[in-house]
């Protein structure tokens, strides 16, 4: 859990008096998370705070000599339920959150 935890710039702490504490170490976290009496919810926020803001969707795309398929799309939004591959789920991410983080594309050169 540390090593993703790290990834998406949060990090985890556990103690008496609360069970579950998200420390932020960046302000671009994906998640919040909120602790009660009733439990630990865990709340989706935007993933992209800063970069390239005007646009509607940020699709980066790279040239790769050595790929066995033409196209390849890599998740950026930690959604994807075939993760690390994308399968759209940014699309909802970004209608909930008003984000606009899209896939990374690998294309075979």
């Amino acid at each position: 859990m540390a090593s993703v935890a790290n990834v998406i710039g949060a990090r985890f702490t556990y103690n008496n008096l609360c069970p579950l504490k998200i420390n932020q170490t960046n302000k671009a976290s994906s998640f919040k998370v909120v602790t009660s009496q009733r439990g630990v919810s865990v709340r989706a926020e935007a993933i992209n705070t800063e970069i390239r803001k005007t646009e509607a969707k940020v699709v980066d795309s790279v040239v790769v000599t050595e790929l066995s398929k033409p196209l390849t799309a890599y998740c950026r939004c930690w959604r994807s339920g075939t993760f690390p591959l994308c399968d759209g789920s940014h699309a909802k991410h970004n209608k909930e959150t008003g984000d606009n983080v899209g896939p990374l594309l690998l294309k075979k050169q």
